[in-house]
């Protein structure tokens, strides 16, 4: 007994996790299948074997007996191993049934009767693929599975969904009827590489046990002797909702490997499995609390929910009994040696035509099937032609005609245009009748200018065009119209010129193309000696547009050509020296305010600061004050600008257009309105403000009634 458990512990190589997605379940893949779909007729077998080998014992803390409430260690490394049979058929191109029996076995567990090979769950598939005449493939499969596995034995649980806390679970089955829906999706890029996808959620009838299984995975070579495979596969619980978040504690597996493909439709797997534990220490908290029935009594116990290491093998076999017969000649493509025989053909029992036309060439190499009865022929069985006219001996009228002769259909010399030359030859095959003609076929002077074909230049000229030696219409002025239709045949070199030979003027604004610098300018615009739109001010306002033709030298302009008045106080901004008067106010000459409660720079003239300090005078609050009501009348933003004497100039200009700010927030100043910034010992120049030696300076922007 003891050398049994050794031997089958060493051959089995310690514990399996779940067998999720069977092995060797399609064409391609390992564990992770692609979207593909069997063939119509084809019968496909394949049996797996997996283990693991990561030195554990199968549970992390022992179990404990509910009869007796001892707790039970285990220590040894047990075997728990399993394999799949599987046989599927292609019922059309695009249905494939499968039926999967799994097989496991659980070695000897210290005080259980659980060791032992049986028999797992039945499960029955039907896989539809769906052509999408892309490089992608999808496929939808759904599975029942029959509750045929063995109640009594194993002692790890094989998949998720044989997890059952409240009925307790089983190894080798679900104990109930499940059903699973899955979809398969496949990327094919330039068949040397296949991206395979798939998502199946499995449900167990009248009982909690919602399984989602996933699994993705790569096939470089999948139709060469030896594909490279690499996947990401496993299972999650999803009526757990404290296990939904740990899904590398769960199932994930990574699965390199190889898929030999052997003459005769056979194919070896090879494969290994290693789990998120194989870079990690197992923690109890990461595994999955078991509770599994042992006859009458029940065992609870931890299981690690990701193993280290383990390895994976199947052999597979595709047989080939479809009638599929896609040339309609009787024999079945699987047998067929000529698959793609003509409709009608006499075939022999290989699928190939015989000798139809009788002339002694079998039909599988006759380049000319159809020779009619008694016709001398060639290796090729075509009939013979002497003269290689391609017109054949048996239809030739005039036999013996000389190599490269165009015939026609009686294989006799063909001259279209009976200028004596045949049509081979023919370079000018519609030349007029009785017209002159050289050895190609071509008339000597073509376009009858009085210049031979081969001096000719221009050899389309018009007949009645006066042409030099060269055959090219006359063109004194070298414009590029000739004489004959030139009406100005003394254009200066380099003129534009119509097509009448006349200097272009394209815009008609009176100065020609050639000297136009402008060529596009609107009709009626006056124009300057260059063509363009003249502007008298230079304020970039054509005249023609110019509503104030007269404006000053660098005076801003809107596009009517007047000059602009930001804020509308009837001063325009360049000699506006108040650019943001309040909206309605009345101004001097320069833009200023008359009032000067109205004018923020004569008001920032009247605060004042105590000594070289930051407190204000007691008659600046009714100047600030008068700041406030110009902020109750108006809206706008206004920056604080302030400066300061002696070494902490900064410190106290800043000081000072706070203390400014803190007051007009106050008094009700809406504070993201208002900017505060200190300058040290002198504020900056402004354009067009009055410069003052006060030290204060407030700038109105964005003014609104």
């Amino acid at each position: 007994m003891i050398t049994r458990r050794l031997a089958l512990t060493v051959l089995f190589a310690s514990v399996l996790l779940y067998a999720q997605t069977g092995i060797g379940r399609g064409i391609h893949g390992i564990r992770v299948p692609s979207a593909h779909t069997l063939e119509q007729g084809i019968i496909y077998v394949s049996g797996s074997f997996e283990s693991v080998s990561d030195g554990h014992p199968l549970a992390m803390d022992g179990f404990v007996s509910e009869a007796t409430g001892k707790k039970i260690l285990l220590d040894e490394q047990t075997a728990s191993s399993g394999g799949n049979l599987l046989i599927g058929y292609g019922l059309f191109d695009f249905l494939e049934l499968d039926l999967m029996l799994p097989l496991y076995y659980d070695g000897y567990v210290s005080g259980t009767k659980l060791d032992g090979l049986g028999m797992g769950d039945l499960q029955a598939s039907a896989k539809v693929s769906f052509p999408l005449n892309l490089p992608i493939y999808l496929s939808l499969q759904g599975d029942i599975f029959a509750p045929t596995g063995s109640k009594s034995l194993g002692f790890r649980p094989r998949h998720a969904w044989f997890l059952n806390k409240t009925d307790g679970s089983y190894a080798y089955t679900a104990g109930a009827v499940a059903f699973a829906g899955s979809a398969f999706l496949t990327f094919d890029f330039f068949g040397i590489l296949y991206w395979n996808s798939f998502a199946s959620y499995t449900t167990v009838i009248d009982k909690n046990s919602d399984v989602l299984t996933l699994g993705s995975g790569f096939e470089l070579f999948p139709n060469k002797m030896i594909s490279l495979i690499t996947e990401l596969s496993g299972e999650v619980r999803v009526t757990n909702p404290s296990r939904v978040g740990h899904f590398w504690n769960e199932m994930v597996r990574f699965t390199p490997g190889l898929r030999i493909h052997l003459p005769h439709d056979a194919d070896i797997l090879f494969g290994a499995d290693i789990g998120i534990n194989f870079v990690r220490t197992p923690k109890i908290e990461d595994g999955i609390n078991v509770e599994r029935k042992n006859g009458k009594d029940r065992l609870n116990y931890t299981i690690p929910g990701a193993h280290e290491l383990g390895y994976v093998l199947a052999i597979t076999k595709k047989f080939n009994i479809s009638r599929k017969d896609s040339d309609n000649d009787g024999i079945p493509d699987r047998l067929d040696m000529c698959p793609g025989t003509y409709f009608g053909a006499v075939v022999n029992p290989r699928g190939c035509p015989v000798d139809q036309d009788q002339d002694g060439v079998l039909n599988i190499v006759d380049d000319c099937p159809n020779t009619p009865f008694g016709i001398a022929v060639d290796f090729f069985g075509c009939p013979l032609d002497e003269d290689h006219d391609s017109v054949p001996d048996y239809l030739d009228k005039c036999q013996g005609t000389p190599a490269g002769m165009a015939v026609d259909k009686d294989g006799c010399i063909r001259d279209t245009d009976s200028d004596g030359v045949d049509d081979n030859a023919d370079l000018c095959p519609n030349t007029v009748p009785g017209e002159k003609v050289n050895a190609t076929g071509c008339p000597v002077d073509e376009d009858h200018d009085g210049v031979p074909n081969e001096l000719d230049k221009c050899p389309g000229t018009l007949p009645e065009r006066s042409v030099d030696n060269t055959g090219c219409p006359m063109d004194f002025d070298k414009d590029g119209v000739p004489d004959d239709l030139d009406k100005c045949p003394n254009s200066l070199p380099g003129e534009i010129v119509n097509s009448d030979g006349c200097p272009a003027d394209q815009d008609q604004d009176g100065v020609s193309d050639s000297k136009d610098q402008c060529p596009d300018t609107p009709a009626g615009y006056p124009v300057d000696v260059s063509g363009c739109p003249s502007d008298h001010d230079n304020d970039s306002i054509p005249d023609a547009l110019d509503k104030c033709p007269n404006t000053a030298p660098g005076a801003p302009v809107d596009t009517t050509g007047c000059p602009i008045d930001s804020d509308n106080d009837g001063i325009a901004d360049y000699l506006d020296k108040c650019p943001e008067t309040f909206p309605d106010v009345l101004v001097n000459k320069d833009g200023c305010p008359y009032n000067g409660k109205m004018d923020l720079n004569k008001i920032a003239q009247k605060i004042h600061f105590k000594g070289n300090t930051e407190k204000f005078m007691n008659s600046s609050y009714n100047t600030l004050d008068d700041i406030v009501e110009l902020g109750r009348r108006y809206n706008f933003d206004m920056e604080i600008q302030c400066s300061a004497n002696g070494e902490k100039a900064q410190e106290i200009s800043d000081a000072r257009a706070n203390a400014i700010l803190e007051y007009l927030v106050y008094k009700g100043f809406e504070a993201k309105r208002l900017k505060a910034q200190g300058f040290g010992q002198s504020l900056p120049p402004l354009d067009k403000r009055p410069q003052t030696n006060s030290a204060t300076r407030l700038i109105p922007t964005n003014t609104t009634k």
